[in-house]
């Protein structure tokens, strides 16, 4: 009978690490079309009793009321009664097609950015682009045609030629390689903004998030589109 016990404990630990159950993640949808559907899928290969409901959106989102597991948000204001794991620095490009700079010029300072129709991302840097050279900081007021509240619309005005965007890197990286879209001012870089997995709490969190945790940290400082 000990022995018995004693197997039947073993079992219980087993599954106890094992990864299971539906995660709720939220992230921007950017973010989520670009790189995280390819690392959750990734991962449910690793661990195949684990599966995700997923809400892309720009927008914050309360995680007690939305019973959301962990979500993924680009920014440097953090919400002080929540958790928060940086797991990288998105970093930014301002971009545009070369027919569009063709035609319109290809700015060489920040401050002729003010003469482009610049399609500007709602929820940052509507009205002000910030850059640093050489440790020097510039912010010039921008405006454009287009405002909106997913980048990925903006992405797709850029490409039809309709002005110029800033940008995620990861979002741009492949048009970037290919010369559908051509970085502008590049010696100046754009404002950094923390990419976090925010939590409600470190008490009695399911292996399945910890287990997820650990894998986009590793998976993110494998990914080449984070230091183009």
């Amino acid at each position: 009978m000990l022995a018995v016990a004693d197997a039947m404990q073993g079992v219980g630990r087993t599954q106890a690490d094992t990864p299971r159950g539906t995660l709720r993640i939220a992230c921007s949808q950017s973010l989520a079309q670009a790189w995280l559907v390819h690392a959750l899928g990734d991962f449910t290969r690793l661990h195949p009793q684990v599966s995700f409901e997923l809400l892309a959106g720009s927008q914050s989102v309360n995680l007690v009321e939305a019973r959301i597991d962990l979500a993924l948000r680009i920014t440097n204001q953090l919400d002080p009664n929540l958790i928060a794991r940086q797991l990288a620095v998105c970093r930014s490009v301002v971009c545009a097609t070369p027919a569009y700079l063709a035609k319109h010029g290809t700015p060489q300072r920040p401050e002729e950015l003010a003469q482009h129709n610049c399609l500007s991302y709602a929820y940052f840097g509507r009205s002000i682009w910030e850059f640093t050279r050489v440790g020097e900081p510039h912010a010039v007021a921008v405006s454009g045609s287009l405002s909106a509240n997913e980048s990925m619309v903006l992405l797709e005005a850029v490409l039809a030629d309709a002005g110029l965007s800033l940008q995620p890197r990861y979002s741009v990286a492949a048009h970037l390689r290919s010369g559908a879209l051509v970085q502008v001012l590049p010696d100046y870089e754009p404002q950094q903004l923390g990419i976090h997995a925010l939590y409600g709490t470190r008490r009695q969190m399911p292996q399945a998030v910890r287990a997820l945790l650990d894998f986009l940290i590793e998976r993110l400082a494998d990914s080449p589109e984070w230091d183009l």
